[in-house]
């Protein structure tokens, strides 16, 4: 999870800038949403913090990605500007990411 899920935020930044200029604003949106959501799910597992406090506020960084590439700037561009195929790619990672 350490390396797999920001690797993937990062992915969808590199495929919006491919096809547009994307602010820096969206990866680090993504990389924020990354590390709450990691971070407390770590600290809430190892017990520096209560288990369900760790949980909620895990969930939120995963709403918090979800918003960006489903309803924020990077969904906004990725409905816009893409072409088909980036659009195909850019909705398979998305359905990973939710699922």
């Amino acid at each position: 999870w350490l390396i797999t899920v920001p690797l993937l935020m990062v992915e969808f930044y590199l495929i919006l800038r491919a096809i547009t200029a994307v602010s820096g604003g969206v990866f680090w949106r993504l990389m924020i949403g990354t590390m709450v959501m990691l971070a407390a799910g770590y600290m809430g597992e190892a017990g520096y913090i209560n288990a369900w406090l760790g949980f909620i506020v895990g969930i939120l960084g995963w709403a918090y990605i979800l918003y960006e590439i489903f309803f924020g700037e990077a969904g906004k561009v990725a409905a816009e500007k893409a072409p088909a195929s980036v659009q195909s790619a850019f909705s398979t990672m998305r359905w990973i990411v939710t699922i």
